[in-house]
């Protein structure tokens, strides 16, 4: 389970003790530095942060002097982490106090209520549901996987938060962006890939037999997760890697197994199991998102009735326009009221030099019945633009995994306007989440 991030000052050990006592017993896990300690590693420090769902800032006049603690609120703002400060004295702010604090600083510990209020708001922030969003089109070549990785790859470094990826597509594209074959292979062969979040497998226990070995058998026992640094590899990995937490759970072939099940029943079991599974990797995550198979099968239901929202990307052309409609329609017939999700829509390769035909004719509205439904009301007013920078490729021989990344890296003309458009996608999306 994630924790609480507390920030203090050395001088801070009653507040602190009454912040960490109050926070243990609304049963919400903390993580702090001892007070008054002087061999604190910094990267343990950094990791605590980067893995926290928020962080309580003890406000007084030992903490605004502490260059640690400045240093946690820095990087807790540049990870876009949750602040909830409050005050222990009344030390006078400091600029960066001043910036990040302020507006949110109401209350003081001796203020009647005060922890209780803490509580609560912190508690909403603990028990906040992780939107999953899956990006899907019943169409292949449409963009799926550069959706998946430069979109949300964006929304991890722009918006912050903990994201998750999961390669649900058995030609594992998603993977190869990251890493090459061997690594992929090599993750498969130990089950530390996505086959692990729908069957018992070598991760769970040694004397496991890998479900990739046998596509006759769906192993129906039950299992219990594991954490999340046995079956995810960090992408912002390698020199010089930006900070925060951007995991992928590789994909591989072998999941296609599901598609040749003779027993339904052993279906339910595993889709039962993979939600299961995704439920208690929220608790992990701020993010999660899929990238799926092109196709209506047994992988596309899981997606389905896991996910809070489906992301479609589309081309601005009649194919990728039937291919939305033929997902809408699996949506509404194959997925109950109670687990459909949300449908989004992304123009995906539209020209940069003018608004097609296509495009602003589906804006106004003018595909809605072709599409089975307000296609107009579900696009997202970003589009992605056609663009060689997008393109996905295979990583070289050495390449940090990160760099595949257009937020963080790349080369050439007009690469600016490309990230400013990741980056409106990302936020529209989040603001869709949030409401």
């Amino acid at each position: 389970m994630s924790h609480l991030f507390i920030a203090h000052g050395p001088r801070d050990v009653d507040a602190l003790l009454s912040v960490h006592e109050t926070m243990r017993q609304a049963s919400i896990p903390t993580w702090y530095t001892p007070a008054g300690a002087k061999d604190v590693d910094p990267e343990a420090v950094n990791t605590a942060i980067d893995n926290a769902f928020g962080m309580v800032v003890l406000v007084s006049a030992s903490s605004i002097r502490s260059r640690s603690v400045q240093a946690q609120i820095q990087r807790a703002l540049d990870r876009g982490l949750k602040l909830f400060p409050i005050r222990s004295d009344n030390g006078r702010l400091s600029k960066l106090f001043k910036t990040a604090l302020a507006d949110q600083l109401t209350d003081s510990l001796s203020d009647e209520g005060a922890l209780d209020r803490l509580v609560t708001d912190v508690r909403k922030r603990y028990e906040r549901r992780c939107p999953v969003i899956a990006v899907m089109n019943l169409k292949g070549g449409i963009g799926k996987t550069t959706v998946s990785s430069q979109v949300f790859g964006a929304w991890q470094a722009s918006l912050g938060g903990r994201t998750l990826l999961i390669d649900l597509d058995p030609q594992y594209n998603l993977t190869q962006t990251f890493f090459d074959m061997d690594h992929a292979d090599a993750s498969s062969a130990r089950d530390k890939s996505v086959i692990s979040l729908f069957e018992r497998s070598r991760l769970h226990a040694f004397d496991s037999l890998s479900p990739a070995e046998d596509w006759s058998k769906i192993d129906t026992a039950p299992f219990e997760p594991v954490t999340r640094d046995l079956i995810s590899h960090n992408i912002l990995s390698g020199d010089d890697a930006p900070g925060g937490r951007l995991d992928l759970i590789s994909g591989q072939f072998e999941i296609s197994k599901y598609a040749f099940a003779p027993s339904p029943q052993a279906l339910a079991m595993v889709g039962a199991n993979f939600r299961r599974m995704i439920d208690y990797y929220r608790s992990e995550y701020d993010l999660i998102v899929f990238d799926t198979n092109p196709n209506a099968t047994f992988l596309t239901r899981c997606a389905l009735e896991a996910a809070d929202r489906v992301l479609a990307p589309m081309h601005p052309d009649v194919y990728s326009l039937r291919g939305v409609r033929l997902l809408n329609q699996v949506m509404n017939e194959q997925v109950s009221a109670d687990k459909r999700p949300e449908l989004s829509v992304l123009f995906n390769a539209v020209g940069r030099s003018e608004q097609s035909n296509f495009e602003a004719d589906a804006r106004n509205g003018a595909f809605d019945e072709q599409a089975g439904f307000a296609l107009s009301k579900a696009l997202l007013s970003s589009a992605l633009p056609r663009s060689g920078h997008l393109v996905v490729r295979s990583p070289e021989a050495g390449d940090d995994p990160w760099k595949q990344l257009v937020i963080h890296k790349g080369r050439g003309g007009g690469l600016k306007p490309i990230r400013e458009t990741l980056r409106g996608i990302a936020t529209e999306l989040k603001r869709l989440e949030e409401a």
